[in-house]
């Protein structure tokens, strides 16, 4: 193989020129390259050499690759041009290869260069091949028509309609010169005389059924012309005829002239007889020699690339041509007689061919049949083949003379499109859907699958009448819309939706497609498509449609309830823990201890209902799709420490032992801090409800390691939390029930402990929206494991080390000297006089306003140093009024303080976007207000 490589080099950077140079000859090629820097110097080595490449870079000073790109196309030339660059961006890099660029490659990868080089010269091989082909095949069609054109007959193709169709298409002026009657592109009809044109229709249709040679001769006068023709009809395919027109009228003439003469000389002189006689035997071997020039002509010119054969009868030699020989497979040159040929036959097919000699020699008639070959490779071709008997001028047989066609693709693509035909008839009879084509030139339906009949429920017989007929069927409200767009109108693709009216009457939805077919020459000539019946999924969609409907409307309804039902519960219970909470800090005088324990006992019992609420909240939120994790990097060790924390006071009561074990390989981990917090305070406060006095719980938090990436190491892939007690343990039949809402798992048990059975619910349901698992084993007795695995995603994979975030609270010994005027809006009299009380006892101004009305007004004349709205209030609303006070030039920097019974996650976003600083729901507790209060104070919104 040739490894010169010759090659024009784009290039700037003399750096750039070594990395390439050495890439391509570790490639193995032998370089000859010369380097460019402008388009002057590109223009002046295309023209001072050939090459078989060019290689650029994108971007020189003053000259990119674009550029260079079209100046070699400009020269016209068919060189393969390759971008190598290492600053070309992915457009770029499409832009050079829809402007005709080979190929791109960075130079930061070359390692596919070579094969690029290599592929781009190759295929460039293919295309100067490819053209030189093309190039003999024009020459070969050029001589071909000088041939046509130099015969001195007029040729024309005529099919049934009787148009004169010229075989070749630029007719010499000499050809068009003995044309008087100008016959090209007009009907037979309109040129020749009536009685004329009838006998030339009528051996034309001759010719088209027997498939012989017809030749006649008429004469006529057209125009006070007289003329004096030879006619040769042949049949040059199904439904076409070559016809052979020569002006005889000087042959003619020369005859009429010369029977004149003879019979002149034979009265001058009839010792000229034998003269005469002399004469016209060499006039008439002369016009034999014209007569079987001719038959070979016409023979010639029945096909293209079709061979031609002559058969001696006398000794049997062959005479072939070029395309004879190539169609049997065998070496130009190559001695050949008949026996030799009839071996090549196929054995099946042999005797028929004899057969036809024989009756060609009997009858004197041309033969026309198709058989099969066997050649020396082992392939079997199928050849068309028409012979003639040939006469001397004795009239005696000499030889026969024939054409031979392969025909085996021919063959082969009419079996396809047999055998696809009846695939598609099966397919179509077989789907319940209505298969359907239609011809764009005579808009008449070509198909139509039977399924039309158990769908529109009339007969097909009526599409075959008139294709449109199925539009008779349409539903009013459908069928302007359908004729407007018509299937056959269609660019692309056509999916139509519409109804139908049955012939009994039922209304039924169709899914309609189609698509266009294209001919040859890319235009579009029929349109095929697919009705199906899709009234089923209609009816399914409508009532899909009515349950989601009926499905929403219930979990409105749902959300309405738990709103509302949350407002009326926080709403007393916000007056409770709030007077108790006051209560306990001697904010309407000492107590004592005795009250004191009732108010703890009163304390507990609101807490544990609030908890029971918002436990409940919760599940509905997570069932509605309505909770919504806060995701942030979180240590774990301050996560476990102060969720123990939460039950530390509850397990010291039953003198239970709190462990907790932590892997120093934990990671930080990405998920919702306050949910988690929730999910181990649960099951903590589980572990200690059903562990006896003096038992042991414990926490502990492991890593899981996936496979390793090295032979020595593994990464971390989750981590598992497991709370362990020695508690009372579960029976094996009750495990399923345990995570499931509302349940308790022994009514005997829950009359010993209390609870509502949501918190494994909520437990299982907040670790599912983490992606994670919960799991538990028990054991009667023994006690109980409760397991939660969640996946490292997202985390920023630090070890948990001595990370210790730290929640800022109001302590109980908390106190403000603040005198700050504050406006409470506020329509409940027990929540009135819980928040009055609590805030004047910390030494707060207080203005009170009953609605939201009132809370406007009073806000503009006290201009208060802070607002807490209640957000349900007659009339107008807490929502309302904070927009209206945020409009006011008064009202812009004010703290606004949301209270609302209402704790869904929407209800927050709804306070914050009104115009509230915070939100806080009720029941409040008051030190949390107080702390929140200060805060905003102090954040130098407003001054005291």
């Amino acid at each position: 193989m040739n490894n010169l490589l010759k090659f024009i080099l784009i290039e700037d950077s003399d750096d750039d020129v070594l990395l390439l140079t050495r890439a391509l000859k570790r490639e193995g090629f032998q370089l000859d390259y010369q380097q460019v820097q402008s388009p002057d110097d590109l223009r002046q080595a295309l023209i001072d050499s050939s090459w078989d490449l060019i290689i650029s870079d994108y971007h020189l000073p003053g000259f990119e690759a674009p550029e260079a790109l079209k100046i070699v196309q400009g020269f016209e030339l068919d060189i393969p041009f390759i971008v190598v660059s290492g600053t070309i961006g992915e457009k770029s890099a499409v832009g050079m290869m829809k402007a005709g660029a080979n190929d791109y490659i960075m130079k930061g990868n070359l390692t596919r260069l070579g094969e690029a080089i290599r592929r781009e010269i190759r295929e460039g091989q293919i295309r100067v091949e490819r053209r030189k082909s093309e190039q003999a095949l024009w020459k070969s069609e050029a001589r071909n028509r000088a041939i046509l054109a130099a015969i001195p007959d007029l040729m024309f193709r005529v099919k049934p309609d009787g148009i004169y169709r010229p075989v070749v298409a630029d007719v010499p002026t000499a050809k068009q010169d003995i044309d008087p009657l100008s016959r090209r592109g007009r009907l037979i009809e309109a040129v020749l005389p009536a009685n004329v044109a009838q006998q030339t229709r009528r051996v034309i249709t001759t010719a088209l059924q027997t498939g012989e040679l017809q030749v006649f001769e008429q004469s006529f006068t057209l125009n006070s012309v007289a003329i004096e023709e030879e006619v040769r009809v042949i049949k040059n395919g199904p439904e076409e005829v070559l016809l052979m027109i020569r002006d005889i009228r000087d042959r003619q003439a020369a005859l009429r002239e010369r029977q004149r003469s003879q019979e002149q000389l034979r009265r001058l002189n009839q010792n000229l007889e034998k003269t005469v006689h002399q004469r016209t035997k060499q006039l008439r071997k002369r016009e034999a020699q014209l007569q079987e020039l001719s038959d070979r002509l016409t023979m010639a010119l029945e096909s293209a690339s079709i061979g031609c054969w002559e058969a001696s009868l006398k000794d049997g030699s062959l005479v072939w041509d070029q395309r004879i020989y190539e169609i049997y497979g065998i070496a130009p040159g190559t001695a050949i007689d008949y026996p030799k040929c009839l071996l090549l036959v196929h054995p099946d097919d042999r005797p028929r061919l004899e057969q036809t000699i024989e009756q060609m020699l009997r009858t004197d008639e041309d033969a026309h049949l198709e058989f099969r070959i066997c050649r020396d490779d082992g392939t079997v071709r199928i050849l068309k083949s028409s012979a003639r008997l040939r006469r001397n001028q004795s009239g005696e047989p000499v030889s026969l003379v024939g054409i031979n066609l392969d025909i085996t693709d021919r063959k082969r693509s009419e079996l396809a499109l047999k055998e696809s035909e009846e695939k598609f008839r099966q397919l179509a009879e077989a789907v319940d859907a209505v298969f359907w084509i239609v011809d764009l030139v005579s808009r008449s339906q070509v198909y139509v699958s039977p399924a039309y009949e158990r769908i529109w429920g009339y007969p097909v017989e009526e599409l075959y009448e008139n294709a449109n007929a199925w539009l008779e069927h349409l539903h009013p409200e459908d069928r302007s819309r359908l004729e407007a767009n018509p299937a056959e109108d269609l660019l692309e693709e056509y999916n139509e939706e519409y109804r139908i009216i049955r012939a009994d009457g039922e209304v039924r939805w169709i899914r309609d497609r189609a698509f266009s077919i294209k001919n040859e020459q890319g235009q579009v000539y029929r349109v095929a498509g697919i009705a199906e019946d899709i009234s089923d999924r209609k009816h399914a969609e409508a009532q899909l449609r009515q349950t989601n409907e009926q499905l929403m409307r219930a979990t409105r309804l749902k959300d309405e309830f738990l709103a509302s039902m949350s407002h009326e519960l926080r709403t007393p219970l916000n007056a409770i823990l709030g007077m108790t909470e006051a209560l306990q800090e001697d904010v309407f005088g000492a107590v004592s201890d005795a009250q004191r324990h009732a108010l703890q006992t009163i304390e507990s019992s609101g807490g544990h209902l609030l908890a029971l609420i918002n436990d409940i909240l919760d599940v509905a939120k997570i069932e509605s799709g309505q909770i919504e994790l806060n995701l942030s990097a979180t240590a774990i060790a301050p996560l476990c420490e102060s969720s123990l924390n939460v039950i530390k006071q509850q397990a010291l009561s039953k003198n239970i032992e709190l462990t907790l074990n932590l892997s120093s390989t934990v990671p930080q981990m990405l998920l919702d801090e306050r949910r988690m917090r929730q999910v181990l305070i649960n099951l903590l406060n589980n572990a200690v409800k059903f562990t006896p006095k003096g038992g042991h719980i414990k926490l502990q938090v492991t890593p899981l390691f996936g496979p390793p990436s090295h032979p020595t190491t593994a990464s971390v892939i989750g981590v598992r939390w497991s709370v362990e007690d020695t508690g009372i343990g579960i029976a094996p039949e009750h495990l399923p029930k345990l995570f499931q809402p509302f349940m308790q798992i022994d009514s005997a048990l829950n009359r010993q402990f209390e609870g509502t059975g949501l918190g494994l619910s909520l437990v299982k349901r907040l670790v599912e929206l983490h992606g994670g698992e919960v799991g538990v084993t028990s054991q009667l007795g023994v006690g109980s494991c409760f397991t939660i695995t969640l996946p490292l995603t997202g985390t920023n994979g630090s070890e948990t080390g001595t990370t210790d975030p730290r929640v800022d609270e109001a302590t109980d010994s908390q106190e403000t000297e603040s005198s700050a005027l504050i406006l409470l809006a506020e329509d409940n009299p027990a929540n009135i006089q819980t928040l009055s009380s609590y805030l004047i006892a910390k030494g707060y101004q207080l203005r009170l306003a009953k609605d939201g009305a009132e809370a406007i007004e009073q806000a503009k004349l006290q201009q208060p140093n802070l607002i807490l709205m209640d957000i349900q209030m007659p009339g107008v609303d807490g929502l309302e009024a904070m927009q209206r006070i945020r409009q006011q030039p008064w009202g812009l920097d004010v703290p606004i303080i949301a209270l609302t019974a209402l704790a869904m996650e929407s209800d927050q976003q709804r306070c914050l976007q009104a115009g509230a600083d915070d939100y806080i729901s009720k029941p409040v507790k008051l030190k949390h207000l107080v702390t929140r209060i200060e805060e905003l104070l102090q954040q130098g919104k407003i001054q005291v």
